[in-house]
């Protein structure tokens, strides 16, 4: 009995012992979501989704989910938020992670997962609940990547359930948008601990900054043969457009500000790609106003045609009748059209883009070395990221 009853005690504490390690570790993974239409909490799969969680709780301690909003809500489908605050006003992100779907989570109901775009390593910010058992966006395959389920609702269903009866319509290009707003006052670690580094805040973040992560492969590619810029002494930025591509002429404003930016080590530049027909006409018509000085004049016209008036460009006659409205004669327009110049210029172009092998367009090209596209990178401003990231890789290769 003497040997019994410290061997009992001894169990009994191990036993406690393992209790509260066990509450810890399920407080440590609990989050508590505050909204204008009440309260739940999330449990948190590290274990299952390692990656997904890390990058989740990265937003979370920093506040960055902090009154934004639920933008999208689909009854018996999904209530969505994460990535926009109010008036619809996008929040900048980190580095994209990496798809863990094939951890088999489903997407049942009362799940969490990771949003995302079409290419499976694109989540940042965003994620949905899913108000029913979505099968649909399970894994299935490598071939078949599904959406990575990383938590689910422990409490407070009911107030998930009351946001997706919020009535919707759309706003700009967003469909499914509460019509009044389903605002995230706040999300938290429940045991109340915040591992949050001064001065990390996504929402003050600069793009140099926060591309501290970016990794060859995921989120750009690395040419198999360099291409030779125009300048060897500065960093190269070139970018590849279309006048017939809708995220081209989104991405417009964005990167020519970026451009604007840069420092005098920067070579930035842009180009219209050429891989079909219609294509090569647009990349005459761009090099045809170069030559005839009224590229300014031209440009933004001619783009608003194409993606938002959504007129036809079908020939010469077309494109000379653009051109007239902005001033230049006709016999002006047809001889430089023509002209040896800018059909050289254009078979340059089209040259380059075998050579820099893109998949679609937008995309920029970093020194002739590395391509950053949309879908990897996971957004158009997270290619900007991208860019500043490997600018300062070669601009550091440079000083040497």
């Amino acid at each position: 009995m003497k040997f019994i009853k410290p061997l009992f005690a001894t169990i009994i504490i191990c036993f406690f012992q393992s209790l509260f390690a066990t509450q810890a570790f399920a407080l440590e993974n609990e989050i508590v979501f505050k909204t204008n239409m009440g309260s739940f909490t999330l449990e948190l799969f590290p274990t299952r989704a390692p990656k997904t969680v890390a990058n989740f709780l990265t937003y979370v301690d920093e506040g960055y989910y902090d009154n934004t909003i639920f933008h999208r809500v689909i009854k018996d489908f999904v209530v969505q938020g994460g990535g926009f605050g109010k008036g619809m006003t996008h929040n900048k992100t980190h580095a994209p992670v990496k798809n863990e779907s094939s951890n088999n989570l489903k997407n049942k109901r009362g799940t969490i997962s990771l949003a995302r775009r079409n290419h499976p390593d694109t989540g940042t910010s965003q994620f949905y609940i899913n108000l029913v058992d979505n099968t649909k966006l399970d894994w299935k395959s490598k071939h078949q990547p599904g959406y990575t389920v990383f938590g689910k609702i422990t409490s407070g269903m009911d107030v998930v359930d009351k946001i997706a009866q919020t009535p919707t319509g759309s706003v700009d290009k967003q469909s499914d948008v509460p019509k009044d707003d389903v605002v995230l006052h706040s999300v938290t670690r429940k045991d109340g601990k915040v591992q949050k580094k001064s001065g990390d805040s996504v929402k003050q973040v600069s793009g140099n900054d926060k591309a501290m992560s970016f990794v060859a492969g995921e989120h750009y590619v690395v040419l198999d043969k360099p291409v030779a810029t125009r300048d060897s002494s500065k960093v190269e930025v070139v970018e590849m457009f279309s006048y017939g591509c809708a995220h081209c002429y989104e991405f417009e404003p964005l990167i020519k500000n970026w451009g604007k930016k840069q420092g005098d080590d920067v070579d930035f530049w842009f180009f219209p790609a050429v891989w079909n027909k219609p294509m090569k006409l647009l990349a005459q018509a761009f090099y045809t106003a170069e030559e005839l000085n009224v590229a300014e004049k031209i440009h933004l016209p001619l783009f608003s045609k194409v993606v938002l008036e959504q007129q036809s460009v079908r020939n010469e006659s077309d494109l000379a009748n653009l051109f007239e409205k902005h001033g230049v004669d006709k016999k002006d327009f047809s001889q430089a059209f023509n002209s040896k110049s800018v059909k050289d210029q254009v078979a340059k172009a089209e040259q380059r883009v075998a050579d820099y092998k893109p998949v679609g367009v937008p995309e920029i090209v970093i020194n002739g070395k590395y391509r950053i596209d949309r879908m990897r990178a996971g957004g158009q401003a997270e290619m900007l990221a991208v860019a500043d990231f490997l600018i300062k890789k070669e601009r550091a290769a440079l000083d040497k």
